[in-house]
């Protein structure tokens, strides 16, 4: 006869822990696909505010892809809350040079993606979509003008 075990640990993972690294080497690739995205948009659109905001949308579904291929916890919730968290980023990175523009939309989406991948592992969905509205709340909050 089957035995139920039941556990009360409330931290365990949902899925297979992914290196760190994956995650990270996802989050920097991203951020180099968004800011060549935002570069050749602009071009087209004319506005790199709005060449950006369509580069979020583009990087979030390429993310929510690339994420369910390397079986990360929760891709969606982790691609929305990088891309509400990081929306406008083009105009944040607008009077800068082009090198310096580049290497701070890479870190800023390495640590977005490092940061909610790491919190959305967990198999309680509540206290997970807690704490990641809250940082989103935070976040706009921050870099909002």
């Amino acid at each position: 006869m089957a035995k139920v075990v039941s556990s009360n640990i409330d931290s365990q993972p949902v899925s297979k822990s992914s290196p760190v690294w994956h995650i990270i080497a996802v989050g920097a690739i991203l951020g180099l696909l968004y800011y060549v995205l935002t570069l050749y948009l602009s071009r087209f659109v004319g506005l790199a505010s709005v060449a950006g905001d369509i580069a979020t949308i583009i990087v979030a579904t390429v993310g929510i892809i690339v994420m369910l291929n390397l079986g990360m916890a929760r891709p969606l919730l982790v691609a929305v809350a990088s891309a509400i968290s990081l929306w406008g980023l083009s105009k944040l990175t607008d009077g800068l040079g082009w090198f310096e523009a580049m290497v701070w939309s890479v870190l800023i989406y390495s640590l977005a993606y490092f940061l909610f991948s790491w919190l959305t592992r967990y198999k309680k969905i509540i206290p997970v979509l807690i704490a990641v509205v809250a940082i989103v709340i935070i976040v706009r909050l921050t870099i909002t003008p």
